[in-house]
């Protein structure tokens, strides 16, 4: 457990807080790489050891699952009995938080289950103990009805039916007491009866063990007769085998007389008892509110702080027995998300830490980062902790640079320039995409697939977006790739907030002559897109459009070329054919989509009328128009003289109103469909905008009526 002296003075400050009831929050920044969740696990353990009821809180039920298998791993590492986990427990969401392995030894669900045996009634530890008893006590007496219950000719010998018998009632309450242990904190069952349930498995054990590999015939009678009052025989194995089983019936009895654990078949009952006898609980925080008001609690670990509201924190502050809270977090990387922007402006979205920390709360920096290779810490250092960090040993030294492809362009950190990329929105507008990026990635994965694949060597890379729309235009390239041994993942700035690969990705997805990043321009965003990776780190983008950005886009272009980490992608031959070839694509695609149709909830059909006779006193067309597929009188706006809406708000970019000079047209014919959308009939111009119902499609391929 050893810690460097920054994570060290953290730890021994909570608990010289704690104790001398100083303040009551401490806040610890934790910068990526830094080791919080290593501080976090050895200040639990220290919580654990002396005996204070200790809630651990997080915001998602990922995050919370990373803390407890940490805390877990660092208990099976350094304790010296790991069969007694029933003073810690995780609980979350069964489907969300996907339990698997050791963590199902401290999970509420699974514990809730394995418990549910123990402590019935009927079939629980109870009575598995008096059914033991009862056997050692009065064996022979069992065999002699169980003769006279049997049909003729079923007449085993003693021996045997003892030697089955005992196996059966010992495998079963092994397999109880082992639970017990487990999932029953050692206060709950007292260290006396601790000590007693372990003097037992093991003489039983023994016994056991005796009993199946020795043949003891008849002599076996007198095992289960034999008592301290008589004197010792001439065959020292029953003389043993005898006085251990007066010796488990003496530790049955003990244990019958003073254990006191439930006997109960109510799920819920033996809810409350796992969380009210957990020394350490681990939720997210709205799971927090399972935390009943009799379960003393006087610790409160947060982790990842700064992504919580204000008023998310305040859901475990509730507990009144609570004497101290450590906020644990880095209010430089994402904040918790708040869509509406008047809560944004109200600052609904500050964290307790971020509050605490303006306010000139002592804030306990974790100053040594493990995680990336010094070529790629430096920026975020200088960036936004004013070089505050230092590269731990591990990071400096050579078996840390590791090139997985060839080339300078491929090394520990690089910004990818490609000015060809062309950025759109996707199909329902809400989101940005750059194809050609994505092809960049395709093949970049695929020169590391292929590269790792003669080296055996397993990597794990990430693949970082910052719009969901270029997520899915890159899982839609590489989904049929097969890519062992490499571990390819992709997902949003957000899904990788507290993740770390070998290899991360970047797409900045913006490309555009104004330099135009949106929220892209968010340095909290910026600086978990940049902190992910712990060996190469490549940036794919526009450099025109970041460098003219005035964001932080702007100091990293600038930063790359100054440390000759810029290069082109247009130098490395095979790329440039992929850029070029999607090009080729995309060029086709634009020309062949006629009328491009996606769905709107504010979709309007312009008409443009050719005189105002055709307008009636709605100052719709007298033309039933909302006869066209439907479309309702209310999204039709009637355009005269060939005049734009005066709304400047509505959405009219492609619209485009031309005049009718084809009076004599068939109304019946088929309707002519301009290159913009335009429909044109014998009396009406309709002009398509691209934000159209699908049902509009249908209507395009009819026959006007009038």
């Amino acid at each position: 457990m050893e810690l460097n002296t920054s994570q060290n003075d953290a730890v021994l400050n909570c608990i010289s807080k704690m104790h001398s009831k100083s303040s009551t929050f401490t806040l610890i920044w934790g910068p990526p790489g830094t080791g919080k969740t290593k501080t976090i696990s050895v200040l639990l353990w220290l919580m654990r050891e002396m005996k204070h009821g200790t809630l651990v809180c997080a915001p998602t039920n990922l995050a919370i699952k990373q803390v407890a298998s940490r805390f877990l791993k660092l208990v099976q590492e350094h304790s010296g009995d790991t069969r007694c986990l029933g003073d810690v427990l995780l609980i979350g969401n069964k489907e969300r938080m996907c339990v698997d392995g050791d963590l199902k030894q401290i999970y509420l669900y699974d514990r809730v289950r394995r418990l549910f045996g123990c402590f019935a009634p009927l079939t629980g530890w109870k009575h598995h103990l008096s059914s033991l008893s009862d056997f050692l006590e009065n064996g022979y007496s069992q065999y002699l009805q169980h003769l006279q219950d049997s049909q003729e000719g079923d007449t085993p010998s003693f021996f045997s039916y003892a030697r089955k018998r005992f196996a059966v009632i010992y495998m079963e309450l092994r397999r109880c007491f082992n639970d017990l242990l487990l999932h029953v904190p050692k206060s709950s069952i007292l260290e006396v009866n601790y000590n007693s349930i372990l003097l037992l498995l093991e003489m039983l054990e023994e016994f056991n063990h005796m009993i199946q590999c020795r043949y003891f015939g008849d002599e076996i009678r007198k095992v289960f007769l034999y008592s301290n009052d008589e004197p010792d025989q001439t065959n020292s194995s029953v003389v043993t085998l005898g006085k251990m089983r007066i010796k488990c019936l003496e530790e049955l009895s003990t244990l019958l007389s003073c254990l006191k654990l439930p006997l109960t078949s109510s799920k819920p009952t033996i809810r409350d008892f796992c969380i009210k006898s957990a020394s350490i609980v681990f939720c997210t925080v709205s799971s927090s509110t399972k935390i009943t008001a009799n379960k003393k609690v006087e610790f409160l670990v947060v982790d990842e702080a700064a992504q919580l509201k204000e008023c998310e924190t305040l859901i475990p502050l509730r507990l009144w027995t609570l004497k101290h809270a450590v906020l644990i977090g880095d209010e430089c990387q994402l904040p918790a998300t708040v869509k509406s922007k008047v809560c944004t402006d109200a600052l609904f979205g500050r964290s307790l830490f971020e509050r605490l920390s303006s306010l000139g709360h002592e804030k306990h920096l974790l100053n040594m980062q493990y995680r990336m290779h010094p070529s790629i810490s430096i920026f975020p250092n200088t960036s936004f902790y004013e070089g505050r960090i230092s590269d731990a040993t591990n990071v400096m030294e050579k078996e840390h640079r590791r090139m997985y492809l060839p080339g300078s362009m491929f090394g520990p950190y690089s910004f990818i320039n490609i000015e060809d990329g062309r950025e759109e929105r996707d199909e329902l507008g809400h989101s940005k995409r750059n194809f050609v990026e994505a092809a960049v990635i395709e093949e970049i994965l695929y020169r590391l697939r292929r590269a790792c694949f003669k080296t055996k060597r397993k990597v794990t890379v990430g693949v970082i977006c910052p719009y969901n729309a270029q997520v899915v235009a890159i899982q839609g390239k590489i989904e049929k790739m097969r890519f062992d041994p490499l571990q390819v993942k992709t997902n949003s700035v957000d899904g990788f907030q507290g993740g770390e690969e070998d290899i991360i990705i970047l797409s900045t997805v913006r490309s555009n002559s104004v330099g135009k990043v949106g929220f892209l321009s968010n340095a909290q965003r910026a600086n978990v897109c940049l902190t992910r990776a712990r060996h190469c780190l490549w940036i794919l983008g526009n450099a025109t459009t970041l460098a003219s950005s005035g964001s932080i886009w702007s100091d990293l272009v600038r930063d790359a070329k100054d440390r000759r980490c810029f290069f082109n992608a247009s130098s490395d031959y095979v790329i440039s054919h992929v850029i070029a070839k999607q090009r080729r694509d995309l060029d086709r695609v634009n020309v062949e989509k006629s009328i491009h149709i996606s769905s709107s909830k504010n979709c309007r059909v312009w008409v443009e009328t050719r005189s105002p006779n055709d307008l009636n006193e709605q100052g719709t067309s007298s033309t039933s128009v909302s006869h066209y597929a439907g479309i309702p009188s209310s999204d039709i706006v009637v355009v005269s003289e060939f005049q734009r809406p005066s709304n400047k708000n509505e959405d009219v970019e492609d619209i485009t109103v031309i005049p009718n000079k084809e009076n004599d047209k068939d109304i019946n014919a088929m309707p002519v469909i301009p290159d913009k959308g335009n429909v044109v009939d014998g009396n009406h111009i309709l002009a398509i905008p691209c934000a159209m119902l699908s049902n509009l499609a249908r209507w395009c391929i009819r026959s006007f009526r009038s």
